[in-house]
């Protein structure tokens, strides 16, 4: 498989603004010195997403709202390729949150008899 990735104009739309309202902030907390890096393509690292979709049909989407594979018994994938779309930038934390939430959903799933034992 090959992916290539390429920032989207509106990525760098979204990075101007929130670059502007963080500067914002430093003014208001009355910080005596500022800087902004310049907004470009981010070509060394990225945050790929999407390619197993989420969502309640299996003809569009890959897993559940738990993360449930629906074609493939007991697997649960967990990580950012669930996202249909993304913020930009720094999802370790939805992405930690969503874990949790699956977790949860596997030990009920686990303790109330909807996961097969492989032992």
């Amino acid at each position: 498989m090959r992916v290539t990735y390429k920032s989207h104009p509106d990525d760098f739309k979204t990075l101007g603004f929130f670059r502007d309202r963080s500067l914002e902030l430093l003014d208001a907390a009355g910080a005596g010195r500022k800087w902004a890096l310049p907004i470009e393509d981010t070509t060394a690292a990225g945050h790929l997403m999407g390619t197993c979709r989420m969502g309640n049909d299996p003809k569009s989407s890959v897993v559940d709202k738990y993360h449930r594979a629906h074609d493939v018994p007991n697997l649960f994938i967990v990580d950012g390729s669930s996202f249909v779309t993304s913020g930009r930038n720094q999802p370790t934390c939805t992405i930690q949150a969503l874990a949790y939430r699956a977790a949860d959903h596997i030990i009920r799933m686990a303790k109330g008899g909807s996961i097969a034992s492989s032992v």
